[in-house]
């Protein structure tokens, strides 16, 4: 990781994550079914980037400035629900490692600034092996490939909308 970072390319980096991951959000609460709703719901993270862009910028409206993407893969089945998922969930993973790098480099508290990356905190790894345990058990054999589908068309659109918005704020990093 980067010893330096500009603090506004920071907060450019969470708004595109906001502009992602809010419309996401709300299309897979939407596409699935009922009984897995709770399962979601503990998983939501657009309220910890709410959080952070107003601790970081001292506008607590600031998440609903942010560009939102037009366009998210389809999730029409359970396996392209749970695929789609997979990544955002598996992110959980990588960013125990952000957070700490974040908080060091803007000299910020667990969870003031760097909550999105913090994700579940010391519980990240009993919730992605919730997560992982779950999706065996709902997504159906042949839906597997469309699960694979939608985990790289995720992938895919969020790092091009991700590049896009650090291009249009004239990040750096």
């Amino acid at each position: 990781m980067r010893p330096e970072w500009p603090r506004e390319d920071y907060v450019a980096l969470l708004d595109g994550f906001y502009g992602y991951v809010a419309p996401w959000e709300d299309l897979a609460a939407r596409s699935l079914p009922a009984h897995l709703r709770q399962f979601f719901e503990a998983r939501r993270k657009a309220a910890l980037l709410e959080a952070d862009l107003s601790f970081l910028t001292g506008d607590p409206a600031r998440a609903q400035t942010a560009p939102s993407v037009d366009h998210l893969p389809a999730m029409n089945t359970i396996g392209r629900v749970f695929g789609s998922m997979y990544v955002m969930e598996g992110s959980t993973l990588g960013g125990r490692f952000i957070a700490p790098h974040v908080a060091k480099l803007f000299s910020l508290d667990t969870g003031l600034g760097n909550a999105y990356f913090d994700g579940y905190g010391p519980r990240t790894g009993s919730m992605w092996n919730a997560f992982r345990e779950t999706a065996s058990g709902e997504v159906p054999r042949d839906q597997y490939d469309a699960a694979l589908e939608a985990a790289i068309a995720t992938f895919d659109g969020l790092h091009d909308w991700l590049g896009a918005v650090r291009a249009d704020s004239g990040a750096t990093a």
